[in-house]
Order: C-alpha cells, then sequence, then structure tokens
C-alpha cells in the first residue's frame, strides 16, 4: 500500500467514524445494551478500526527518509503506531470520564467503543512484542 493511499484510507476511516458518531448523537434509544445495538455505532467502530489499521502502513513509508532498512521501518511504524493509539485510547478515557461511561448516553457509548478499539491496537502490539 502506498503512503498515499494509506493516508487516503485513515482519512476515509476518520470521515467515517465522525458519520458515525454524528448518526449516534442523533439516535434515540439505547445505544450499547446486551439488547440492542445502535447500527450507527457499527458504523462508528468501522471508520475506527479503518483509520487506526491504515496509520501504520502510512508511517512506514514516512520512515523511508530515515532508514532504508525495511525491518527497521516497521519496527519504528509499529511503535509510533503503538503510541498514536496509546494517545487516543487515554482521549477516549478522558471521555468517558467526563461524559460518564453510560451505555445509553452517546458520548459514553462513543467512549466505550473508542477504547475498545484502540485498546485492541495496544493489547495487540504488546502480545507481538513479547512474541519476538
Amino acid at each position: 500500500m502506498s503512503a498515499r493511499a494509506a493516508w487516503l484510507t485513515v482519512l476515509g476511516g476518520v470521515l467515517l467514524a465522525g458519520l458515525g458518531a454524528l448518526g449516534v448523537a442523533l439516535s434515540d434509544g439505547p445505544r450499547l445494551t446486551f439488547d440492542s445495538l445502535d447500527p450507527w455505532l457499527v458504523v462508528y467502530a468501522l471508520g475506527l478500526f479503518t483509520a487506526l489499521g491504515a496509520i501504520p502502513f502510512g508511517l512506514h513509508e514516512r520512515f523511508s527518509a530515515r532508514t532504508e532498512d525495511p525491518e527497521r521501518r516497521w519496527e519504528l511504524a509499529l511503535s509510533a503506531w503503538g503510541g498514536i493509539a496509546a494517545l487516543a485510547g487515554v482521549a477516549f478515557l478522558l471521555l468517558g470520564l467526563a461524559a460518564g461511561f453510560g451505555s445509553t448516553d452517546a458520548s459514553g457509548a462513543l467512549a466505550v467503543v473508542g477504547l475498545v478499539a484502540c485498546g485492541l491496537v495496544v493489547g495487540g502490539l504488546a502480545v507481538l512484542l513479547m512474541s519476538t
């Protein structure tokens, strides 16, 4: 994947997540419960995962000026990706703490899904680093 395609995918994921967040904010009823799931929350999650998943590919190309070794570029890209996901996770945690993690509230449901998405990235990277 080229750097341009990766960053366009990140932008598309962010826009899709923004559309999903807007849909969650405008919808009524419970958003994230055991009985129901707001479809807009699924759109939001897909946008987040798309954006988060494309970031390391764009970073890999960006680090080509720093080193020619592709292995080293992947190490740098994955480390930066983990840092970005951890910072985004802290932002979602702060949103949840400020607004409450209530699953019937729009901001609470968005914070929970965002925190889970970032946690999956950081957790997956931690498992990857511990296995090597």
